[in-house]
């Protein structure tokens, strides 16, 4: 299958049909989904693009522009680099499936102390329900892809005061199902209107 992303419009086609994003089907467990003040959700989502654009530079071995903004978040990723010395396979990797229904840009895929380990990183707040769901979305995308099952699923929060927590996430196949079951229900009857 050929896996196309649009960063601009962060639309994703697999042999030229459109699929939602993993983060598109789990919005209904996001905490400001719909919230009465969308700039925050706004700038949030610009401050982790461009945190998870510098920690793939830095994975690659190069210099990312580092502002105030983000200088902190990078600090953070630093140090969970120092502390684990994790050996990427998979860095920022598109991946979608039409018969799954879904597509997503994987974080992180690779060894981390001997252990084949997916890895999604966040600057915000961790919530176990919207973890479990999106990371078993990329899961299932990563096995339908190469065959691959991940000995462990981690959560990497980084935060502005250069601290950073790693969080295990128990996939949930269960709550996958719901989300793209009212994801589904949702835009069919969109479609009606």
């Amino acid at each position: 299958m050929s896996v196309h992303f649009d960063p601009e419009r962060h639309i994703y086609t697999v042999d030229g049909v459109q699929l939602p994003s993993v983060t598109e089907v789990c919005r209904f467990l996001a905490y400001d989904y719909k919230s009465s003040q969308p700039w925050l959700a706004e700038a949030a989502a610009r401050r982790g693009t461009a945190v998870h654009e510098a920690c793939a530079l830095i994975d690659y071995g190069e210099i990312p522009e580092e502002t105030p903004e983000i200088a902190g978040y990078l600090k953070a990723y630093r140090r969970f680099l120092a502390d684990y010395a994790p050996d990427w396979e998979l860095i920022e990797h598109p991946m979608g499936n039409a018969e799954l229904g879904f597509a997503g840009t994987l974080d992180r895929y690779g060894a981390i102390d001997g252990a084949l380990t997916l890895l999604d990183i966040k600057t915000g707040q961790l919530h176990n329900a919207a973890l479990s769901a999106q990371l078993t979305g990329y899961g299932n995308l990563l096995y339908a892809e190469r065959g691959i099952a991940p000995d462990q699923t981690l959560a990497l929060k980084l935060s502005k005061d250069g601290t950073y927590e790693l969080r295990p996430v128990l996939p949930d196949a269960e709550l996958l199902r719901a989300c793209l079951f009212i994801h589904q229900t949702v835009t069919k009857k969109g479609k009606k209107k």
